[in-house]
């Protein structure tokens, strides 16, 4: 090596071993969006592996309410956060994969849940947690038994609970005071629902979900009102959570100057792309962003799995996601803007935590942190449930300004400096040596890539015929790229390569498919019955993909199939 080439060789080196906040070590993806690293603390494990359970900030600490624990085994106990460890208490019922709810008062309530364990049944159980207290008294109980349910507070102060888990589904509702009473029926069975108030005493109810965990065409029940459906929600299908209840105090956020409540969820549409969405006064409408919200990341695909949560304090939104190397993201979103029409900003926060961080409950603490405690361990592993986590991990989703517009540009002046000189004296050689290792590289990846590919799309075409998919009305990119666990361009590319079309016409392709099998087996069959059959949402939908695809209508093809 040369005198110059040593001297650059140890500028870098040097460099490199400087603090990363000295050197400013954010970055952005292709669409802007700024990547920050953030602190992720572990807190002391509680004293049980939980899933399915409540978690909340309530009296000044951490609370954990019920849920399972190892060996998918339901637990009636509680543990509070205090003086740096966890106390348990006993409480009358489990609560696994029920719902909980903040009271006017501080107070909350939890409610229902599975009846046995291993994830089955429901239950009436309700019972309020006193945080002062630290106890748990009897509440008015369900009308109906319920597991994977929702709650709301009115500004009336009259609960309502609605969702269901392989059951029939209705809205019910109690002034605190007396029993549950049943509204209305739903007009859909659904589970883990969305309870947005708005008004006095008006409130909706949707979801994407069935009580079997079936995809839904969202219809939108109202408390006092006739069922509707919102054309925003059939574009945009809302997010759910399937490991913790949608906790609509979380989602809530009010305007400064006219006092009036939003609440914020996120949706995909069918090309996998995400937009935070707001419910207001009884509208839907999308917020504005900076810039998309990014699918992926510097590492790869991230999947963002949570609810939205707000933290009013600091004006702004966060929603949890990982990927495939357990790296955690928080999508922050300053929401303020939003009551102004303004777009607003996004950034991404991330970390790297120890394998026990899992699918966790969430919550926002006041200080900022974002907390996930317990649940089950990211991942198709069919044992999650269980073995589920004890961990506790705090998130600090926050950016040093002051520290950012004073980071030194010196450094990076002298590695480029350094990386010239290198470049310049061994350019020639180093050009060689580099093709001919990028060729080896790009060989062997395009390989592993093929491979990898032709798997998915033969388990995606497995999945397609075995659960029949397609009959699925909305079926989305998004959808599919969830039950197999992986991301919509994965998805995408694969079908592109596999069956060399769109994801559309991939599904369009099993539809037209099983409707020419109907046309055979049951010519007595209407049209429109094997429209809805094979997942149309209308007949004259169906008659255009199937004139697209077979030059034809189905009953010009059934004539000539007929035909000797």
């Amino acid at each position: 090596m040369t005198k110059v080439f040593k001297i650059s060789l140890l500028l870098m080196w040097g460099i490199l071993l400087l603090p990363a906040d000295l050197c400013g070590a954010a970055s952005s993806d292709s669409a802007g969006v700024r990547f920050i690293p953030m602190k992720c603390e572990r807190l002391p494990d509680m004293n049980m592996p939980r899933a399915g359970h409540q978690v909340f900030f309530a009296g000044g600490e951490l609370v954990v309410v019920g849920g399972h624990t190892e060996g998918f085994v339901r637990t009636a106990t509680a543990e509070y956060f205090k003086d740096g460890e966890w106390h348990t208490l006993k409480t009358h019922y489990p609560h696994d994969n029920g719902f909980s709810l903040k009271l006017a008062d501080g107070d909350y309530i939890v409610g229902g849940g599975h009846g046995d364990d291993f994830g089955v049944g429901q239950s009436f159980g309700v019972e309020r947690y006193n945080p002062s207290a630290h106890s748990f008294s009897s509440f008015p109980i369900l009308d109906i038994k319920r597991a994977n349910c929702s709650a709301a507070l009115l500004p009336s102060g009259e609960i309502l609970v609605s969702g269901n888990w392989y059951a029939d589904d209705a809205i019910d509702y109690s002034d605190g005071a007396g029993p549950f009473k049943t509204v209305q029926p739903s007009s859909q069975n659904r589970n883990r629902p969305y309870i947005f108030s708005y008004g006095k005493s008006d409130a909706v109810v949707f979801g994407v979900w069935n009580s079997r965990g079936e995809m839904i065409s969202p219809v939108i029940d109202r408390l006092y009102g006739e069922p509707y459906t919102d054309d925003l929600l059939l574009a945009w299908t809302p997010s759910i959570d399937w490991l913790q209840q949608a906790r609509v105090d979380q989602m809530q956020v009010t305007d400064p100057d006219t006092g009036s409540v939003s609440y914020l969820f996120w949706g995909t549409d069918q090309e996998g792309r995400i937009a935070i969405l707001r419910f207001c006064e009884g509208a839907f409408s999308r917020v504005r962003t900076d810039f998309e919200i990014p699918t992926e990341g510097p590492w790869g695909a991230i999947q963002w799995y949570s609810s939205v949560y707000t933290d009013s304090k600091r004006g702004t939104a966060l929603v949890a996601g990982v990927d495939d190397e357990h790296r955690v993201y928080l999508l922050s979103m300053d929401y303020r803007p939003m009551f102004s029409d303004k777009a607003v900003a996004i950034k991404v926060f991330y970390c790297a935590p120890d394998r026990n961080y899992s699918h966790a409950a969430n919550v926002i603490l006041p200080d900022g942190r974002f907390v996930a405690a317990g649940g089950i361990f990211y991942g198709s592993d069919p044992m999650s449930n269980y073995n589920p986590s004890a961990a506790v991990f705090a998130f600090s989703p926050f950016e040093d300004v002051e520290a950012g517009s004073s980071r030194a540009w010196w450094p990076w002046a002298l590695v480029l400096l350094a990386f010239l000189l290198s470049v310049s004296i061994f350019q020639g050689y180093r050009r060689r040596k580099k093709q001919s290792v990028r060729e080896d590289d790009q060989a062997v990846q395009s390989r592993a890539a093929g491979e990898k590919e032709r798997l998915l799309y033969q388990q995606l075409c497995q999945m397609m015929e075995k659960e029949e998919l397609y009959k699925h009305q909305g079926l989305s990119l998004a959808d599919v790229a969830s039950r197999m666990r992986t991301n919509t361009k994965y998805i995408s590319s694969c079908i592109s390569t596999g069956a060399g079309c769109t994801f559309v016409e991939f599904v369009n392709g099993y539809r037209i498919r099983k409707a020419k099998e109907l046309l055979l087996k049951e010519p007595l069959m209407r049209m429109n019955e094997i429209s809805e059959a094979v997942g149309y949402a209308n007949e004259s939908s169906f008659y255009r993909n199937f004139k697209n695809a077979e030059g034809c209508t189905p009953q010009q093809w059934l004539a000539a199939q007929n035909r000797p």
